[in-house]
Formats: structure tokens, sequence, C-alpha cells
């Protein structure tokens, strides 16, 4: 089929890194399923060239600011909604599928000791943040081992979904794992609520509700609990190793819904391209810095840096504050450099201007906000 979404390169990884490959989106009708092109080497890629989080030891993602300034971090969350969507019994036996450095099982099992961690990960790099609290033999690279089948009460993948070739074999490789009737907890990104996502190169899955139930109904599951709103912009899911056949009805009217969100997301990147392309223009030569450096910072750095004499990158997260983005720095918003004509916002505009009109001192003149949905 033809692609709702096409762009030249370079395209954006979720790990910040440029590929020389065009992106393309096709939506599938009778799922409302969005995918990409598979990323050149895909194994290798997760093997040794996506190492997230380990740039530093306490390496996360701000989840979100409280109103008093309280920093929230995303593992911590993430670990929360793991604990209260899986219920765990007494010494249960959890997977973490996809784990990297673990870091949110290790903190459901600081709250719940009893639980018997293990690990899997498609990459050895991840290896040495295991070591010390996961007993090696419930620790597995590359291959899951044969005497895993049917060891655990339940398994978590968080963030791991939208990145497989074969999504249906992904999760049918887990249903091998279970005992029978065993949860699987399995969170991604909800692309209608965070459209960036759509354009994240090695993202090969945009779920929809419709499709996310067809891939665990084909791979065995069935669903118990869908949550859209315990991490905004994400689908949590619970669903339930089945021991028959399951048979997925699809709701035509949510599939439809699905593809017209779809083909709505790969509009707006077409538009936003566009503007951004014209805005490069005007400021081309002039000094700017983006807010953001994050995805869709990146993305807009990726679209102007061409033209524009980027400064330097804002964001609020101190863990990436006085290191480089891309060569250029990433300061606190407030210091923005006074000589800066223009301010690229990259962030979700589905939330970019409410986050933006709480920090008055971005809003003085001579400094333009460039937003990607004007």
């Amino acid at each position: 089929m033809s692609p709702a979404y096409e762009t030249p390169a370079p395209a954006l990884t979720s790990i910040m890194t440029l590929l020389d490959i065009p992106t393309r989106v096709y939506i599938c009708d009778g799922c409302g399923h969005a995918q990409c092109d598979e990323i050149p080497d895909i194994k290798g890629f997760y093997d040794t060239g996506y190492r997230i989080s380990l740039s530093s030891e306490d390496h996360d993602q701000i989840f979100a600011v409280k109103a008093d300034g309280t920093v929230i971090y995303r593992t911590d969350h993430q670990a929360e909604i793991s604990r209260n969507l899986l219920n765990l019994s007494q010494g249960a036996k959890l997977l973490d599928y996809g784990a990297a450095k673990a870091t949110t099982l290790r903190k459901v099992v600081g709250a719940r000791p009893d639980i018997k961690p293990h690990v899997f990960d498609v990459s050895a790099d991840y290896a040495p943040a295991w070591e010390g609290w996961i007993a090696s033999e419930a620790q597995a690279t590359y291959e899951a081992p044969e005497e895993w089948t049917g060891r655990f009460d339940a398994a978590m993948s968080h963030f791991v979904i939208e990145h497989v070739a074969d999504p249906v074999g992904f999760i049918s490789g887990i249903r091998k794992l279970l005992k029978p009737h065993g949860t699987l907890l399995l969170s991604m990104p909800d692309v209608s609520a965070n459209p960036g996502d759509m354009t994240v190169a090695d993202h090969v899955n945009h779920f929809s509700e419709a499709s996310l139930r067809r891939a665990l109904a084909a791979g065995g599951f069935e669903v118990s609990v869908l949550d859209t709103t315990s991490f905004p912009g994400a689908f949590f899911v619970v669903a339930i190793r089945s021991e028959t056949p399951v048979k997925e009805e699809q709701d035509a009217a949510l599939v439809r819904q699905a593809v017209d969100r779809g083909l709505e997301i790969c509009d707006f990147w077409r538009v936003s391209a566009g503007g951004l392309e014209k805005q490069a223009a005007i400021f081309r030569g002039r000094k700017a810095a983006i807010y953001g450096a994050g995805f869709y910072g990146s993305w807009i750095f990726s679209r102007i840096s061409k033209d524009v004499e980027v400064t330097a990158f804002l964001d609020q997260n101190p863990n990436m504050q006085n290191a480089t983005h891309f060569g250029h720095p990433v300061t606190a918003p407030t210091a923005i450099a006074e000589d800066a004509e223009a301010l690229f916002i990259g962030l979700n505009p589905l939330k970019a201007r409410a986050a933006i009109g709480n920090m008055p001192y971005l809003h003085k003149p001579g400094l333009e906000l460039v937003w990607l949905d004007s």
C-alpha cells in the first residue's frame, strides 16, 4: 500500500540519533494499526547501539512536574502502576522482558521484596546493572532458556513491543514463558495521545486500541485491563494467558476511529515539517534555542539546524542539564541566552502551550516562540 506519511532522511530514533533513511508510515484499514519500515540491521541496533539510560547510574526521564516543583520520574511512576495492575501474590516469579537496566523492576522489588525477579534482554550491555540484586540464573540475554518455559506467574514489558518487527511473535514468545493463566503487563506509546511517536524511526509499531486487542488475541491472551489514563500518552494493558484460542471480534467503529486519527496525525507532521522549513528560512543565520532535549526538540533540530544557528537546548530535567545534545549545551529554561531571537518549542503539541504558559520568563520582547502546531 502507499504510505500515509513519508518524509526524506534523516530519520530520528528514540535515543536521539539520526539515521540516513526516510520515514514512512502505513496505516491498516482492517485494524487501525500504523506500522513503519524496519530500520536497517534492527538486531544489531538493539544489541550494541540502543544503550538506553546507560549514560549515568541514575539517568531517568521526567514523567511530570507537580505544581510545587516536585519532579516525578518515569520509572517511579511505571513501578507504581505495575504494582497496582499486576497485584502479585506472595513470592511470585516476575519476568521483566526487554528489561534494559530493569530500573522499574528494581523499584517494584524494593516495595515487594518477596517477589522473585528475573530479567531478559536482547543485549548484554545491561548485564552489569543487574548484578548484585538479581541471581545469575534469573538473568538471560538474546534467547530465553528452555527451562524458563511455563515458569512465571507474571511478566511485564515496558515500552518494548513498539520496537519489534513481529509484535504477535513477541507476544507469543512471552506467553510460552508464563504459567497457565499467567499475567502479562504491556506498556507502549499511545500515538493518538502522543503524536510524536508516529515519526520515531525505531518505533515500528504504533498501536491503536483495536490493533492492540487484535495482536494480544492472536498471541493467545485475553485482555483484562486497558488503561489509557494512568500514564498519559501510553497504553498499559493487562492480559491473561488463555488456554484456548482467542477470537477477537473487531469493533468497526473503533477501527475507523483509529484509522482517521492516524491519518490526522500523519497530516499534522506533514504540515509541521513544511511550517518548520518556512520558519527556518525566516530565522536563517539568526540565533535560536530549542525547548526540550527529548524527541520533539530533537526532531525540530533535525529539520532546522542547517539554516538556523541553534545555540542551546532548554530542558527541565536536571539529569540532562550541563551536558550536550547534538553538540549544543543543555541548560535550564531560565538560562536562555539574552540574544536568542527564536525559541522552537519541542514538546508534545497537545500539552506544549499549557506547559510554556507556566514559564513567564520565556515570554519576553524580542523572543519569538515557534510552535509545531502553528
